[in-house]
């Protein structure tokens, strides 16, 4: 099946906290604070992560994540299945669910 959306989807009520992100590869850590995404601070630090809809729509930013080593994350996107969202995360939109959570992903 295939899906187009040309709106963002009804979504439901996201609470945004601060969280730490750690780049596996560099051990590099980022903090993102509530009000900014995941890819404006990698941006602002001068690490490249491709984007385009930065609304969870396309999954450009889609980027490797370690599960066993972020917290409980809350998946935002409307893009990956969940077979994919047991390794995959979507950058411009999903985050931790808890405030001060961690999120290690591999760039």
């Amino acid at each position: 099946m295939h899906r187009e959306y040309f709106s963002v989807p009804e979504a439901d009520a996201w609470v945004n906290h601060a969280f730490t992100l750690r780049l596996a590869r560099t051990g590099r850590t980022l903090e993102v604070p509530a009000d900014r995404s995941a890819t404006d601070v990698l941006a602002q630090a001068g690490i490249k992560v491709d984007t385009k809809c930065s609304d969870g729509l396309c999954g450009v930013c889609a980027t490797p994540y370690d599960a066993s080593a972020s917290g409980e994350v809350e998946h935002r996107d409307f893009v990956l299945g969940s077979q994919e969202r047991t390794h995959k995360i979507i950058l411009c939109c999903s985050r931790p669910k808890a405030a001060g959570g961690s999120l290690v992903v591999d760039l």
